[in-house]
């Protein structure tokens, strides 16, 4: 999630460097820097709970799930980004010897809130699209259990499929696996008025 906290155009290399002393993280776009703010926790536990479910899902295969620590740089659109998950099928590649930035991802996931919606499923995805690895991209909604998914064809194009429900199991083309809403969901408030669900076993 990112609040628009615009400071002075900067380069990348000065970017990095003030991270690594940050106490907050912040995204960089072509010389811009945006703070991230703090998410809610029914962003939080939608995030959580589905990249338990992916790792489970992954486990036996080829693919590496990395959380939102993980930086990936878009080199096309001049940008590093955090996105709420990332994974990889094959060998990862990083930008810097410490493995802090990755370059590769086959699968993007963020979270939606009402500050971050828009962007999400415009300008950043835009930038995202030029990400000659990337092939999937997954919005999850907050407000209710729904997944949007774009999967990259063999043409170039980009075909979405929309998952409605607790009971739709979205199925991730890029990393030959399917992950139920309601284990995505199963702690999620969606009434701030209510207990959240208790977690299944």
């Amino acid at each position: 999630m990112r609040t628009p906290k615009k400071a002075p155009r900067i380069s990348a290399a000065e970017y990095l460097a003030l991270e690594e002393t940050a106490e907050f993280r912040s995204e960089f776009f072509d010389g811009e820097i945006f703070a991230m703010s703090g998410g809610t926790a029914n962003h939080s536990r939608i995030k959580l709970d589905c990249a338990s479910a992916m790792n489970n899902a992954l486990r036996n295969s080829n693919c590496e799930l990395f959380d939102n620590d993980m930086r990936v740089r878009i080199e096309e659109a001049g940008a590093y980004v955090y996105p709420d998950a990332t994974a990889v099928c094959g060998i990862p590649r990083f930008e810097d010897f410490r493995q802090t930035i990755l370059l590769n991802p086959t699968f993007i996931l963020e979270v939606l809130s009402e500050s971050t919606s828009a962007f999400d499923r415009g300008g950043k995805f835009h930038r995202y699209m030029t990400l000659p690895s990337l092939r999937e991209y997954m919005l999850l909604e907050q407000k209710e259990a729904q997944a949007d998914v774009f999967f990259k064809q063999a043409n170039g194009k980009w075909e979405l499929s929309s998952y409605f429900g607790l009971d739709a199991v979205v199925e991730l083309q890029s990393l030959g696996v399917k992950i139920p809403l309601a284990e995505v969901y199963r702690r999620v408030v969606f009434d701030e008025n209510e207990e959240p669900a208790s977690p299944t076993t």
